[in-house]
């Protein structure tokens, strides 16, 4: 698993435990710290792909827009 899809599934699980329902994926975007839209928008499509997070993503010029959340085997993943 890449940096950047660990740190995506990292900060959904934190998010998670505040929030139960589908979280801003912007948000979590912006907690990155610095990858580019088009990067993440491909590191969640493998997460997706993975059954990991579930949600719909959108590049909106330089931001991203959606919800989603990490999935039980994405938190054992993590594990």
């Amino acid at each position: 698993m890449e940096p950047l899809e660990r740190l995506i599934l990292d900060r959904l699980a934190k998010a998670k435990e505040v929030q139960q329902t589908n979280i801003n994926l912007n948000t979590i975007w912006k907690e990155c710290g610095g990858a580019a839209p088009s990067e993440f928008a491909q590191a969640w499509g493998i997460l997706d792909a993975e059954e990991l997070v579930h949600g719909e993503l959108y590049i909106g010029g330089e931001s991203i827009e959606g919800l989603g959340k990490i999935t039980a085997k994405g938190e054992e993943a993590l594990g």
